[in-house]
């Protein structure tokens, strides 16, 4: 006898209501969890449901139709209450060591009932975090890549002292939200991080030299290695091109490579000046000029196209 009685979907906690908070709660509903959605202020309630809509939309618009029924999303702002009711909580509050522990040091329920907790720092110490925040044994560490409702992969970090299965359990839930998790070190910035951070010091390290402008670098990686990158990984391509040519070119190329460990004076007379970014309208390009949400646009887009060439993401079934 076949029993047709619903799997029941572990309920989702998200401790955070930001770009990476939203689009967990709109991943994690469309894989049919029950989410709770834990803020601050009840005042940001309509900018987070806009912003929950917003995703779902493109959600449903571009990608394949969830296989489960979308579980319901809640935004409550009682974190005992989120706590007690969830099976699974995410931590995605701002990337602040100290803001983070005096938050997951509240969850003391979670520690007594040893379940699982998640952390979506982009490269801090899981290790000091969970030691601090009496967390040793449950938290594990979920670095989400942005767009995070599009970008694939999920870097897993356990701290020292994380047990196995806590991080089995991690990589577990991330693939019913149609991640791909891979294990990562515990070491500043992970993987990913430490790659992208690489190239950024040495482009800014040529700006700051004068050696080309900011449009300059852009142009010169959009339009040559960057166009190989999703079909040829960076190992892959030093096989490619053979391993002796690579040790030719780095003996005279890495002594000239920047080396600075702070952070570069392109970057640093930029904030001082106010000029943050894209959302302060200034930054390395006036994006009081530039259409902002255009190029947001043109970036999930290009994404999407990439993910269905790579065979990541079908095409809808309902087209």
């Amino acid at each position: 006898m076949i029993n047709s009685e619903p799997v029941q979907l572990p309920t989702t906690g998200i401790l955070g209501s930001g770009q990476i908070g939203t689009a967990s709660a709109v991943l994690a509903a469309r894989a049919g969890h029950p989410v709770l959605l834990w803020t601050r202020s009840a005042r940001k309630e309509s900018a987070i449901r806009a912003q929950l809509t917003k995703l779902s939309t493109f959600c449903e618009e571009h990608m394949s139709k969830p296989t489960q029924p979308v579980g319901l999303i809640q935004i409550i702002t009682d974190l005992n209450l989120l706590e007690a009711q969830s099976d699974v909580l995410l931590e995605c509050i701002i990337e602040d060591m100290d803001e983070k522990v005096d938050l997951l040091s509240r969850l003391t329920l979670c520690r007594e009932k040893n379940k699982l907790v998640l952390s979506a720092t982009s490269g801090l110490s899981i290790t000091e975090m969970a030691r601090r925040s009496g967390l040793e044994q449950v938290l594990v560490g979920a670095h989400f890549w942005n767009p995070p409702y599009l970008i694939p992969l999920v870097e897993v970090i356990a701290g020292e002292q994380t047990p196995p299965q806590k991080v089995e359990q991690a990589c577990n839930w991330l693939t019913m939200l149609g991640k791909r998790p891979i294990r990562c070190p515990d070491i500043p910035g992970f993987i990913g991080n430490r790659l992208m951070h690489a190239l950024w010091r040495e482009a800014l390290a040529l700006v700051d030299s004068g050696a080309c402008s900011p449009a300059d670098i852009d142009t010169m990686i959009k339009y040559t290695f960057a166009l190989r990158l999703p079909a040829l990984g960076p190992m892959e391509n030093m096989d490619l091109v053979g391993l002796d040519l690579v040790n030719r070119v780095q003996s005279y190329l890495l002594p000239d490579l920047a080396v600075n460990t702070i952070p570069a004076h392109s970057l640093r007379d930029r904030l001082a000046a106010g000029q943050t970014g894209m959302e302060a309208g200034q930054g390395f390009y006036d994006w009081t000029v530039r259409d902002a949400a255009d190029v947001i646009r043109q970036r999930d887009l290009t994404i999407l196209h990439l993910l269905r060439r790579l065979g990541e993401l079908p095409e809808k079934t309902d087209l």
